[in-house]
C-alpha cells in the first residue's frame, strides 16, 4: 500500500509549470474532444441524411443557380472524350478537319443577366469577355436590352470566333476572333438567308413578293388569268441543280462517299437528321437516300433537300427561303423540338449549380462543374428532358451508372450517378420517358442527379440557356412552301 501511495504522493506534490485551474480545464477539453469524436457521427452522415438544398418557391426555371457546394455533388471534372465518346458525331468514319461549317448560337438577354452570368450560361471564359470589352468601340456590351438576340460562333475548343449584336433593323456589330485578340466593327445585316433567296427563287417568284402596286389591286383579274398565275406561284422553280442518289452496302460513310458526297456534305446530312435517325443502327443493305443540290458540280453548292427511305419509311427535310429545313408538313427540322426544363418530375431542389469555375472546398483547386446537380432520394425516376436517341447506357468509375442521350439538331443531355438503367444504347425514346432511377453510384458524396445540356457538344447551363422549340409556319408561307417541297420531289425523283 506503501509503494501506491508514494507515487501518488509526490504528484500530488508537483508544482506544474501553469496554474493548476489551466491545467485542470486543457485536461477536461481533451476528454471533451475524444468523446466528440468518438461518439458523435462523422459529417458526412450528418449531411447525408440533412442535404443542404434549395427550396422549390427560391427557384423559378429561369433562377440563377450559384456555384454554391453542398453536401450531394462530385468534385472532379470528367473529360468531354469520356462523357460521350466517339457517339458525339452521329456518324462513324469523318475525320475531325471534315467537319461542316460552324453555327450560331443564339441566346436571348433575361432581365436579371449580365455579362458574366450570360458567359457562364454558355460556358465561355472570362478572359475571353474581357477581350471583347477592351474593342468593343459601340459600347454594345454595357448596353444590352432585355429580349435582345445576341449571336455567338464557338469552335470545338470553346473558343469564340464570332459575337453578333444587332444594333437596329439593318446594322449590327461584330466581334471578330484575329489570333489571340478580338476586333470589332459595325456592318449592314446580311445572312445566308437572303442569298439563299437571291440565288434559288427566280424571278417570277421575286416580283410576287414585291409590294402590289394601285393599279393591279384595282384591276378586276380575269379568273382564268388568275387561276394560271396561282398555279405559276405555285411551281418554284430552281436554277439548275444536281441529285446525288445512293444506296446503303455497308457503313453510311462509306456508302455517302461512293455516290459521290464530300466529307463536309456528309457532316451535315448526318447532323440534319440526329435524333432521328441512327445512322449506326437503323440503316440497312438496301435503304436508299437522295440528297439534292442547288448548283452542278461545284463545292459551293448547298443542300435543298434530303430524302431517305429506310425500312419502307420515309425521312425528308427541305429548305425553305429562310435557310432552314423543314419536313412535309412544314414543322421545323432544324430544330430539336421541344425540351423540359428539368429531368426530375415536380423536382426544384438543386445541390450544386453550374459553374466553369467552381473551387474544391477541400482541395483549393478550381475544377468546373459542367452540370446541375439535382438532390434527390436514391431511386427517385428520371426523365429524359427530349425526344432522342441513347447513344450510351453504361457504367464508369467517376459517373457511376450514366446515359447519354443525342437529341435533334445539335443538342445532348446526359444522366449521372444513376442506381439503375431503363434503357438501351440504340434505343430511341420520348420526351418525359423514364430512362432510369436516381442513385450515388460513381464518385459522389451522396445521392443525387447529375444533368447535363450541351450543345455541339459543349456543356452550358441547363437552367438558364434558351431552350429550343418546334417552330412550324402557317397561311401563305405553308403554301409557297408546300409548293417548293412538291418541285424540290419532282427533282429529286428525275435526277
Amino acid at each position: 500500500m506503501k509503494r501506491f501511495l508514494a507515487p501518488m504522493s509526490r504528484i500530488a506534490e508537483w508544482e506544474p509549470p501553469i496554474p493548476r485551474q489551466h491545467l485542470y480545464a486543457i485536461l477536461m477539453l481533451a476528454g471533451f474532444s475524444v468523446a466528440s469524436v468518438t461518439l458523435l457521427p462523422s459529417p458526412n452522415e450528418l449531411l447525408a441524411d440533412n442535404p443542404i438544398t434549395v427550396q422549390a418557391e427560391d427557384l423559378s426555371a429561369e433562377a440563377n443557380i450559384s456555384g454554391t457546394q453542398a453536401a450531394d455533388t462530385e468534385f472532379l471534372t470528367i473529360p468531354d472524350h469520356e462523357v460521350v465518346g466517339d457517339e458525339a458525331s452521329p456518324v462513324d468514319g469523318l475525320d475531325a478537319d471534315s467537319a461542316p461549317d460552324l453555327e450560331w448560337l443564339d441566346y436571348k438577354v433575361k432581365g436579371d443577366d449580365n455579362l458574366s452570368v450570360i458567359f457562364n450560361t454558355l460556358n465561355l471564359p472570362a478572359k475571353t469577355l474581357h477581350k471583347l470589352l477592351e474593342v468593343d468601340i459601340q459600347n454594345s456590351l454595357i448596353r444590352l436590352k432585355i429580349n435582345q438576340k445576341l449571336s455567338f460562333m464557338v469552335d470545338g475548343n470553346n473558343v469564340l470566333q464570332q459575337l453578333a449584336i444587332p444594333l437596329d433593323g439593318e446594322r449590327r456589330v461584330l466581334f471578330e476572333r484575329q489570333g489571340d485578340n478580338y476586333v470589332s466593327r459595325v456592318e449592314p445585316v446580311s445572312g445566308d438567308a437572303a442569298k439563299f433567296v437571291s440565288n434559288t427563287v427566280d424571278d417570277d417568284e421575286a416580283e410576287s413578293a414585291k409590294p402590289q402596286t394601285k393599279a393591279i389591286v384595282d384591276a378586276k383579274p380575269d379568273l382564268k388569268t388568275a387561276k394560271a398565275e396561282q398555279k405559276k406561284k405555285e411551281v418554284a422553280t430552281v436554277r439548275p441543280s444536281r441529285v446525288i442518289k445512293g444506296s446503303i452496302s455497308g457503313a453510311f460513310v462509306t456508302s455517302a462517299r461512293n455516290a459521290g458526297l464530300t466529307n463536309n456534305q456528309i457532316h451535315k446530312v448526318a447532323n440534319m437528321f440526329r435524333g432521328r435517325i441512327d445512322f449506326r443502327r437503323d440503316l440497312h443493305r438496301g435503304d436508299t437516300f437522295k440528297v439534292l443540290f442547288d448548283k452542278a458540280h461545284s463545292e459551293n453548292a448547298k443542300i435543298l433537300a434530303v430524302a431517305f427511305t429506310i425500312n419502307g419509311r420515309n425521312f425528308s427535310a427541305f429548305r425553305n427561303t429562310d435557310g432552314n429545313f423543314y419536313d412535309e408538313s412544314a414543322s421545323s427540322f432544324s430544330s430539336a423540338g421541344t425540351f423540359m426544363r428539368y429531368p426530375i418530375p415536380g423536382q426544384r431542389r438543386v445541390s450544386s449549380g453550374f459553374s466553369p469555375s467552381r473551387r474544391n472546398p477541400v482541395t483549393g483547386r478550381v475544377q468546373p462543374h459542367n452540370g446541375t446537380d439535382f438532390s434527390v432520394r436514391v431511386g427517385t425516376p428520371v426523365l429524359t428532358t427530349g425526344e432522342g436517341i441513347v447513344i450510351k447506357a453504361t457504367s464508369h468509375r467517376d459517373m457511376g451508372r450514366y446515359v447519354v442521350v443525342r437529341h435533334g439538331g445539335k443538342y445532348t443531355t446526359v444522366y449521372m450517378h444513376l442506381s439503375k438503367l431503363l434503357v438501351k444504347p440504340g434505343q430511341k425514346i420520348k420526351q418525359g420517358q423514364k430512362i432510369g432511377l436516381s442513385g450515388n453510384t460513381g464518385r459522389s458524396t451522396g445521392p443525387h442527379l447529375h444533368y447535363e445540356f450541351r450543345i455541339n457538344n459543349r456543356p452550358v447551363n441547363a437552367m438558364r440557356v434558351d431552350l429550343p422549340m418546334n417552330e412550324s409556319m402557317g397561311g401563305k408561307s405553308k403554301r409557297q412552301y408546300l409548293a417548293k417541297v412538291r418541285e424540290y420531289k419532282r427533282l429529286m425523283n428525275r435526277g
